[in-house]
């Protein structure tokens, strides 16, 4: 009879409680999704000797961390970096799982092109355009909150900023289209959704924001966080019951999965369709709560070519700012930088998505490289492989991550991460506040469920091998 072959460390949450709101004896858990938050309850669970199941709609796991092989080159789609890795238990996990990481912070070599003004940007313009974004106006929100009131938009801050700057038209032009791919970037929603007094409300680990990608793509990560686990994948979950007794899960075909617990892991955008069906429903706090909160529009364009001649151009990374003057700035990261081959990912942020949303791969792509052309002056190759995404579109998905409006507080996130009755239990980036959107922010929500669950301050993670008894 094969056995489990247990070895791991020891993470936490961050805290060093132990969650309450478990009713029942903890005999077997339902985990519904195989992004890196169920994943990470499951193989917690693992170790810590309960039985698990995992059902997972697609036909693979990972969720919003997809790696995919573009004509050799591993690219990752959707979450690509371990944010401030110092101290990032995404890091530490990738450490004991004995993946590599290397620094991918592409600000030193970040070139700038102005498409409305045809010319590249010097040295001193790019660098003027980062201290104003990730410093200037960051350090002016309090100020600007007191002046604009608590429900001021992160697009009503960056008005009253570049209106109190004192620029010239261009570069207060170029001042909005950054400010506005900032908070884009950031929140996954337009500026005008993005509630100002809660940007940068997150814990922040130490270490430079871009921090570090995992060699080889976050599917290393997801694929040791997987080993071992008991996984059920194709399973469309439709329903999900819960009794005085215990939960069932029912799929979309019929087939159904019975637990003593269940924790669902689908993403905000998931929920926010009402799917899946909840027997009772939720009650009418998390319903608000599901309400409130944001969800919006983050895609990438992966284009892989057979040499990188952006940086033969002199733009080993370019911030291009469009000619519509209403157009947040686009970046384009060159995955070369990054031992990664010649590979170039645009950072397609919200307002920018419908010019590739429903669009064929190559329509998409063309889009892309003509805002390159002008920065480069001149047409540039075809791409030998093309990689568009969709997370909007995505019935998975709905969307990239979570974010907080104007009306929303952090406490709509921390709700959704209580358990209700007992035994239907939650986890995710959206169900906390700490690291909202995050994919470590996922990874401690599914600790801080298996602590729960385990009745410990403390959980093991590590890929769990299997041996002869």
């Amino acid at each position: 009879m094969g056995v489990a072959g247990l070895t791991g460390e020891s993470f936490d949450d961050g805290q060093a409680d132990i969650p309450a709101g478990v009713a029942g004896p903890v005999e077997r858990v339902v985990v519904i999704g195989a992004g890196i938050a169920g994943l990470t309850v499951a193989n917690a669970l693992t170790h810590g000797g309960i039985e698990c199941v995992v059902v997972e709609a697609r036909d693979r796991i990972g969720g919003r961390l997809h790696t995919v092989n573009l004509a050799g080159s591993p690219v990752d789609l959707g979450g690509s970096w371990i944010h401030t890795p110092v101290g990032n238990p995404m890091r530490a996990f990738a450490d004991q799982a004995g993946v590599r990481c290397r620094s991918a912070n592409p600000l030193p070599e970040l070139a700038g092109f102005d498409c409305g003004e045809g010319r590249r940007l010097s040295a001193a313009e790019v660098g003027e355009s980062l201290r104003l974004q990730l410093e200037d106006f960051p350090q002016a929100r309090g100020r600007l909150l007191a002046e604009l009131g608590p429900d001021a938009s992160a697009a009503d801050g960056i008005e009253a900023f570049v209106a109190g700057a004192g620029l010239a038209p261009g570069p207060a032009r170029r001042a909005r289209q950054a400010l506005r791919a900032l908070v884009e970037g950031e929140s996954a929603d337009l500026a005008e959704r993005q509630s100002l007094r809660w940007m940068w409300n997150e814990m922040e680990y130490e270490g430079h924001y871009f921090g570090d990608v995992p060699e080889g793509g976050y599917r290393r990560l997801v694929e040791a966080m997987a080993a071992g686990v008991d996984l059920r994948l194709g399973v469309d979950v439709a329903e999900i019951a819960c009794s005085a007794g215990g939960v069932r899960v029912r799929g979309a075909d019929g087939a159904s999965e019975d637990g003593s617990h269940v924790v669902v892991t689908v993403p905000l955008g998931v929920l926010k369709r009402g799917a899946p069906r909840f027997r009772p429903a939720l009650p009418p706090d998390r319903l608000a709560a599901i309400e409130r909160l944001g969800f919006g529009r983050y895609e990438k364009v992966a284009l892989r070519f057979d040499e990188p001649f952006w940086r033969t151009a002199g733009l080993p990374h370019a911030m291009i700012f469009p000619r519509d003057s209403g157009a947040p700035a686009v970046w384009a990261i060159g995955l070369d930088a990054f031992g990664a081959g010649p590979v170039l990912v645009f950072q397609i942020f919200h307002s920018a998505a419908r010019h590739v949303l429903g669009a064929a791969p190559d329509d998409a792509a063309r889009w892309a490289l003509d805002l390159l052309a002008d920065a480069i002056g001149r047409p540039c190759p075809a791409a030998a492989a093309v990689a568009v995404t969709s997370w909007s579109d995505d019935r998975h998905s709905g969307g990239a991550y979570t974010h907080i409006p104007p009306g929303a507080n952090p406490a709509d996130a921390d709700v959704l991460g209580e358990p209700i009755g007992g035994r239907l239990l939650f986890a995710g980036e959206h169900t906390q506040s700490t690291r909202l959107a995050y994919a470590d922010g996922a990874m401690t929500s599914g600790i801080r469920e298996a602590k729960r669950l385990l009745g410990q301050p403390s959980v093991r993670l590590g890929p769990i091998s299997p041996r002869r008894a």
